[in-house]
């Protein structure tokens, strides 16, 4: 379970550094990483825009997120871990969805005049 814990927490510090990349424009448009809706790939200027807008909310998610699964490393066994890794996935999936909602919502604010 330890190697579980260890896994989701380099999983979302990838997150938080993908997510702080797309919002400051070094990782551009693309087909691989970031919000990829028809809004957000429609130009340079939306996708900068969305991602600014998620960044906040994705990163506070995956802080809550590392904050819930750290104690795993501290409970003796694998059912509480379980359930802390439940709490870290559901914190940072909340984060990552409403980060995606904000985005999207600010890139069709770019695209209307």
């Amino acid at each position: 379970m330890i190697f579980a814990v260890i896994l989701m927490l380099a999983c979302y510090l990838v997150l938080m550094v993908v997510a702080r990349r797309c919002a400051d424009g070094r990782i551009g448009v693309n087909s691989l990483v970031g919000i990829r809706t028809t809004t957000t790939m429609s130009s340079p200027a939306t996708w900068t825009a969305a991602h600014r807008a998620a960044e906040r909310p994705t990163v506070i998610g995956a802080y809550i997120a590392i904050a819930c699964a750290l104690p795993a490393f501290l409970l003796p066994a694998e059912v509480p871990q379980a359930v802390a890794l439940g709490l870290s996935t559901a914190s940072m999936l909340a984060g990552v969805i409403y980060g995606a909602i904000a985005g999207d919502k600010a890139a069709r604010a770019v695209l209307s005049p």
